[in-house]
């Protein structure tokens, strides 16, 4: 996803995303090594802001003055046919961030003026040098976005295939981290006697309905967004604010996108946005049914595996509270989405560049 916000033009603070970089960044440089450390979370929710944020600060504490090593190396995961991932893309674009003397030329502009074995792109072969590239480079860290792209394999044999491929990054002296959607989960990335042990996932998560302190947060990311956007009324966005979260799956990232795309369609017939055309641009309903069963499979998924043991989020404040609490607390709490006399959106919300 585009880690800036389409309309503010910066990142958007919110308390998800600060919880994410509160527990799981600083568990990504202090955990041991041999782990599996896995970002999860539903689409467009802010998974590849930490990501980045993981990387720089990875870089920044594992600094390794011996020539040649490379202690952080990261990657984008992508599909490369048939919309499914491979095997011997993955350890190439790996070993090409690792600086193999071989590899490094594979695709550039030059690669025809470097020589290249005839048996070099096997995978058996590509997997050995990059077990041996991992050791000479001194990697610690191997950072892998969009990893949710490796469980789109024709056929269990290609997803073992990818899994060896994989293996050696996360080793006695090294560590994987992964970031990416819910398949990783419900799908079984990582269901290998290898990894068995190994894998500790963070739920970025999503904000819910049911849950006070996620309506509270949400009405404050709405305050944010409507001192940056046209609207009839102003207060239309918090009059909104259950439809919102609900059309958007309560995810920062496809109510941007829902708004964004409420701008500009105002701007092109020089209106406000009002209730019609925030309605008219929310997301199809068959989309906003396929996000909210991803976020379903993936959060049971992670209920139930004993290897994903870091908690999914808070419990909501009913769920911590006895039942004779509830009443005495809820009498004492505002509406979530209830106006203040003084609504100041910035002292609640902050929206700064992202570097």
């Amino acid at each position: 996803m585009n880690r800036l916000s389409r309309v503010t033009n910066g990142v958007i603070k919110h308390r998800l995303l600060e919880r994410a970089r509160d527990i799981f960044v600083p568990l990504c440089r202090d955990a041991s090594d041999g782990l599996v450390l896995l970002l999860l979370g539903p689409t467009q929710s802010g998974k590849s802001i930490i990501f980045h944020e993981i990387v720089t600060a990875l870089k920044d504490s594992f600094q390794d003055s011996r020539p040649g090593a490379i202690p952080i190396v990261s990657l984008q995961i992508e599909t490369v046919s048939e919309g499914r991932a491979k095997a011997k893309w993955i350890g190439i674009e790996l070993l090409k961030s690792l600086e193999h003397p071989i590899y490094k030329h594979i695709g550039g502009l030059d690669e025809n003026e470097h020589y290249f074995p005839s048996r070099g792109r096997d995978e058996s072969t590509i997997r050995i040098a990059l077990k041996e590239a991992l050791s000479h480079r001194f990697t610690r860290r191997t950072c892998l976005d969009e990893a949710h792209l490796l469980t789109r394999t024709k056929d269990p044999e290609l997803r073992a295939a990818i899994l060896e491929s994989i293996k050696s990054t996360c080793a006695i002296d090294r560590t994987l981290i992964a970031s990416g959607g819910y398949e990783m989960a419900y799908k079984g990335l990582f269901d290998s006697s290898h990894f068995c042990g190994r894998v500790l996932s963070f739920n970025f998560g999503h904000y819910g309905a049911c849950n006070p302190d996620d309506l509270e947060s949400w009405a404050r990311i709405l305050k944010t967004y409507s001192g940056k956007l046209e609207l009839s009324p102003k207060s239309l966005l918090l009059d909104e604010a259950v439809n919102l979260l609900h059309w958007n799956n309560g995810t920062v990232g496809l109510l941007d996108k829902h708004l964004w795309s409420c701008s500009v369609q105002a701007r092109a017939r020089h209106m406000y946005i009002d209730r019609a055309l925030l309605r008219a641009c929310a997301p199809p309903e068959r989309e906003r049914k396929a996000i909210a069963e991803d976020i379903r499979r993936g959060e049971e998924a992670l209920q139930s595996s004993s290897q994903f043991s870091i908690p999914s989020s808070g419990k909501s404040r009913q769920e911590e509270e006895g039942p004779g609490d509830k009443a005495d607390n809820s009498s004492q709490r505002n509406t979530p989405f209830q106006r203040a006399p003084n609504r100041n959106a910035a002292a609640e919300v902050v929206v700064h560049d992202d570097d």
